[in-house]
């Protein structure tokens, strides 16, 4: 039998594939599938169990009610219509064992498809009555003359994402085509391989993953074509790493120990280990010609900036420019005020440049110039009017805020390669981080910063006393001097009646504490009113600031110890753990009170949105929050440029499958010679041209 290779079976277009026709294919076309490989990649979203096949008499003895088949010759078919016009088709159908009846309701015609003499099989759950027959009510039915042909029941049925004008029934049809096409797919496993790892070879999981015979086959299969997916994933980023290495460009960055000890020693605070392992990681890179990229991830509080701010200490030293740009004006503020003074102890000299600075003639100027300096920014620093010379080092904030070509702008905007520092405080899960930046070294903080005490997490209803609880707690603070942030999901009512928000949250704080100062902050106001109210903030003027999340990131008030959280079923995950991290960034004892909306309970919201608050009060630390949020939402898109949407791995799933990831890596470092990695490569790029653009990404 001739084996046919992946690349082969790709240029064999769908048309050659039996019973689809011209609409039929545009419809395929337009769902990205177009050729045979387009085609048996087309993975069902799940299966139904029609495999369970009965006689009759075995149904009359079910034990357990459920879906089974039957396999019958009809002997009867008739049609009756009721008073109120219902149509009421009903065949009388028999086996070797017994006879039993099936019915249709409505217009269904099943007349008209099928007469007596007829072999069919029929799946449903069956009615036994009490007398012992049995009846089948709107079952699926089809014709076969040899149970090879069953399409519709009498196994695990897969069943397929929507395409337009397309049924599941239709696509089954065409995948068992497909994969006639293609009796023995090449496998570039050895049999040696595939027992070691105890994996299937490509034909069978092909064949398994659409039409198994049980659910261990269909396990079985997926287990070998994510194995697949995981090392195309690899095999991409380490080509990738490998052209990165050998690129030229960049500046060595001075990195003496003597230099950066200046700059460590002289901080008024105690660098974690975690901390100070980093900053090693990312001076070693910078001391190369080759391009760092490198993801700087840590926890909320953690002391990211800190550890940037080591790097631009190295980069201005040697002679540079380095850039910073963060996702908010008010980010980029707080970046801006937290890191200037400590810069300017070395007589750096560091820009802020948002859309909000009018007068930028001198820092056109700088940017254009040779001087070592330092700039932090938003997305006005990738306006096209805008060019550095001796870019040495950019640093991309919460980089997940930004799309594809922003980030790219930046680095292609010097005249020398700079190298890269992608931050996150947003922890990524082991799994994830493998596959969404396996072309990055990842950095890793792990560890507070001591004196740090843990945050209180309270869950309360939007029932009543659950409000007056609220109210009690914020008295507490506030008699101790210290100061809150509500924060609510929407600005005005008119967004969502039913939620909690921020205009309408801030009249009833300023009646419920007339004697405090209580202000409100949100995303339409000018950059210069935030501004204010964060600096009036930050000098203890406000007691209590009722805010959108605008201030979900970066804002460090040492003095707020209460956060109170308004509908907070209607918030992410992630979202919820970055707004806890506004509060217990001082010495005092600090609160987070998660509130459902008015008159509702956990028992009244969605199931999401109960994991979502029961994760969230069980722990503090991001990286198992982020596990469990993978688990909630699922993975989100991978690579390329589109941002949302489902996952470009098309069967391997980042929430589950770190154990076959693990598995994959270990025959990567172990397995792989140059003849198989090519092998790879090439099957990689062919089926994910997506992947190949993760370069695009950093």
């Amino acid at each position: 039998m001739v084996k046919r290779d992946i690349s082969y079976l790709n240029n064999v277009d769908v048309s050659e594939i039996k019973g689809f026709g011209e609409k039929r294919i545009k419809s395929l076309n337009k769902s990205g599938i177009k050729s045979i490989v387009d085609l048996i990649r087309f993975f069902p979203r799940k299966h139904i169990d029609r495999s369970s096949i009965l006689t009759i008499e075995e149904v009359r003895n079910l034990f357990e009610i459920k879906e089974i088949t039957i396999l019958v010759e009809i002997n009867d078919v008739s049609v009756f219509t009721t008073r109120s016009r219902l149509r009421i088709a009903t065949l009388t159908v028999k086996d070797d064992t017994g006879a039993a009846k099936a019915k249709w309701f409505g217009p269904q015609y099943i007349e008209t498809r099928f007469k007596a003499g007829d072999t069919v099989a029929i799946s449903g759950i069956p009615d036994i009555k009490k007398t012992g027959s049995v009846e089948f009510k709107n079952g699926t039915i089809e014709k076969y003359l040899d149970s090879d042909e069953l399409n519709e029941t009498g196994a695990l049925i897969p069943i397929y994402k929507k395409i337009e004008g397309l049924s599941s029934s239709l696509i089954r049809k065409g995948i068992k085509h497909a994969l006639k096409r293609a009796p023995e797919i090449n496998d570039y496993l050895h049999p040696d391989q595939l027992k070691l790892y105890s994996l299937v070879n490509r034909t069978k999981s092909f064949n398994d993953i659409h039409f198994p015979e049980n659910l261990n086959e269909y396990y079985e299969a997926k287990k070998r074509l994510a194995f697949d997916e995981f090392l195309y994933l690899q095999t991409i980023f380490k080509k990738k790493k490998a052209i990165d290495k050998q690129k030229t460009g960049s500046e060595k960055i001075n990195s003496e120990n003597k230099l950066i000890n200046k700059f460590t020693q002289n901080l008024d605070f105690e660098l974690t280990k975690a901390q100070h392992r980093t900053i090693n990681e990312i001076l070693k890179d910078m001391n190369k010609n080759s391009p760092m990229k490198r993801l700087l991830q840590g926890d909320v509080g953690s002391g990211k900036t800190i550890v940037a701010a080591s790097a631009v200490y190295a980069v201005i030293n040697s002679g540079f420019k380095a850039a910073l740009m963060a996702p908010t004006e008010v980010l980029a503020e707080q970046h801006f005020n937290s890191l200037n003074p400590i810069l300017q102890k070395y007589k750096i000299k560091t820009y802020l440049l948002t859309s909000s600075v009018k007068d930028r003639s001198e820092m056109i100027e700088q940017m254009t110039s040779s001087e070592p300096v330092f700039f932090i920014g938003t997305h006005a620093l990738i306006q096209e009017s805008i060019s550095f010379n001796n870019l040495g080092l950019a640093i991309i904030d919460e980089q997940q805020r930004f799309g594809v070509d922003q980030r790219r702008k930046l680095i292609e905007s010097s005249n020398i390669v700079p190298h890269q520092i992608v931050m996150t405080a947003t922890p990524i899960p082991r799994t994830t981080a493998l596959a969404v930046y396996g072309d990055l070294d990842i950095s890793i903080i792990d560890e507070l910063p001591p004196g740090r005490k843990q945050i209180e997490n309270i869950l309360l209803s939007g029932l009543e006393d659950d409000n007056n609880a609220v109210v009690d707690h914020c008295i507490q603070h506030l008699e101790k001097n210290s100061q809150i942030f509500i924060v609510c999901p929407y600005i005005d009512e008119s967004e969502n009646k039913d939620i909690k928000a921020a205009e309408k949250v801030y009249k009833q704080y300023e009646n419920l504490f007339p004697h405090n100062n209580v202000e409100l902050l949100h995303g339409r106001m000018k950059s210069e009113e935030k501004e204010a109210i964060m600096e009036r903030m930050n000098e203890s003027k406000i007691d209590i600031l009722v805010s959108t999340v605008v201030i979900e990131v970066g804002i460090d008030i040492p003095n707020a110890t209460l956060m109170i959280i308004e509908s907070a079923e209607r918030f992410g995950l992630n979202q919820l753990h970055q707004l806890r991290g506004r509060v217990g960034r001082g010495s005092k004892k600090s609160q987070c009170i998660f509130h459902i909306s008015s008159k509702l309970d956990m028992s009244s919201i969605t199931d999401v949105g109960n994991k979502r608050l029961n994760a969230i009060v069980s722990t503090n630390d991001g990286f198992k929050l982020s596990e469990l949020d993978l688990q909630i939402r699922g993975e989100g898109k991978v690579t390329g440029t589109d941002q949302s949407g489902l996952s470009d791995l098309k069967i391997a799933d980042l929430r589950y499958d770190f154990d076959i990831l693990n598995n994959s890596k270990i025959f990567f470092e172990k397995e792989l010679t140059e003849e198989l990695e090519e092998k790879i490569y090439n099957e990689a790029i062919l089926l994910f041209p997506n992947f190949v653009k993760t370069e695009d990404t950093t």
